[in-house]
């Protein structure tokens, strides 16, 4: 219990850096004007982003308003939210707006090794059709090597292949839907990509709308694409890459495909269909791969409405009468594996979850503040 003397608790987000850090800051960026008061606190991501030194954490805070103002990141920073689907998901935020940007990030030469984690992308666009040739939404560009995008709500992220790019992770991230693909013009390698524990999912049943994986120009090596959800609609075109515990769960025999090709490897998926045949591409029986027809329920731990909503895609049994579990009762999708897929986005930051304080409010008064990380 604390004592407060007239004071407005607007958040906590403290300690999120430790203090032999090397002088890094933490600087909060919030577009509500009355909000942002004091020493490192921005109303854009673009002014924090200018003030910002190498190695900073730029912490974006929820808003009922989006985050607008195209940002190049030319620095190794962490850019960071507080999650989506909050209010969905008891226990994570006290606030529960998400920080939504109606902008493209660009990562750019100098910001190898940044982190972009617990945003909500705005598709900036009237619908929500996503492919290579309309898409005219908000885009995350990557420009440079070593960029992480993790535990985040995206519609479009693009590997520009102007040059080579290496070791790009995307993981535990939320596409309804969104697409993944190679960008631009030139002969780049865009090597050693990793997209494990996501969720894709895509209404739009005919193609090219259905793209989710898209890999059109550039040269691919040593991708792996493990642990995802692939729900309804989908179509995923790779090579030179590995399909590992993956689930894909058409709503028809014909909606969900993959471009098969003797480079890649396919092991221990599962799917409801047939997703692909022809020369080294997924077969019943092989690699421990599994053709299961149940219906959902026997899939997934619920349905109707709220299907989209992340929490409901964990596995409908813990036996291995599931299909998303095999004999080792190693489970299979999003939240199987060591980097399982978490909730809403929450990534590990110090987050205030609950706030109690008297009705009546004099001089001073009691608050009682719950935070915990995530």
């Amino acid at each position: 219990m604390y004592k407060f003397h007239k004071i407005i608790f607007l958040t906590l987000f403290s300690c999120l850096m430790s203090t032999g850090a090397a002088q890094a800051r933490t600087l909060r960026v919030n577009n509500v004007a009355s909000l942002a008061a004091g020493v490192d606190v921005y109303t854009t991501l673009a002014a924090a982003l200018a003030s910002a030194a190498a190695g900073d954490t730029i912490h974006i805070e929820g808003s009922v308003t989006p985050y607008t103002g195209n940002i190049t990141v030319d620095k190794r920073v962490v850019i960071i939210g507080p999650g989506y689907f909050l209010s969905s998901t008891p226990e994570t935020q006290f606030y529960k707006e998400s920080a939504k940007i109606d902008l493209d990030i660009t990562f750019d030469s100098g910001s190898e090794g940044s982190v972009l984690a617990g945003i909500e992308q705005r598709t900036g666009a009237s619908d929500y059709q996503i492919n290579t040739a309309a898409y005219a939404g908000n885009r995350i560009i990557i420009r440079a090597n070593n960029i992480s995008i993790i535990s985040s709500k995206l519609f479009y992220i693009g590997i520009d292949v102007a040059a080579n790019r290496n070791n790009t992770t995307i993981q535990k991230c939320f596409f309804n839907p969104g697409l993944i693909t190679t960008m631009g013009s030139g002969s780049g390698v865009i090597s050693n990509v990793t997209i494990s524990n996501c969720f894709f999912r895509n209404d739009f049943a005919t193609a090219p709308a259905r793209m989710v994986i898209n890999t059109p120009v550039g040269t691919l090596s040593g991708w792996r694409i493990s642990q995802c959800t692939f729900f309804n609609s989908f179509a995923v075109a790779a090579v030179n890459t590995t399909f590992a515990n993956n689930v894909f769960f058409a709503s028809a025999a014909a909606a969900g495909t993959i471009t098969t090709h003797a480079t890649n490897d396919y092991v221990n998926n599962v799917m409801n269909f047939i997703v692909a045949t022809g020369a080294g591409g997924i077969v019943d029986g092989v690699d421990n791969n599994q053709l299961r027809a149940e219906g959902i329920a026997s899939w997934f731990s619920r349905v109707g409405n709220n299907e989209a909503i992340d929490i409901y895609f964990t596995a409908a049994s813990a036996t291995s009468a599931c299909p998303l579990i095999d004999a080792a009762n190693a489970q299979r999708g999003m939240y199987g594996g060591m980097q399982s897929y978490v909730e809403s986005g929450m990534f590990t930051i110090p987050s205030v979850y609950d706030i109690q304080m008297d009705t009546e409010v004099g001089d001073t008064f009691d608050m009682t503040i719950r935070a915990r990380t995530h």
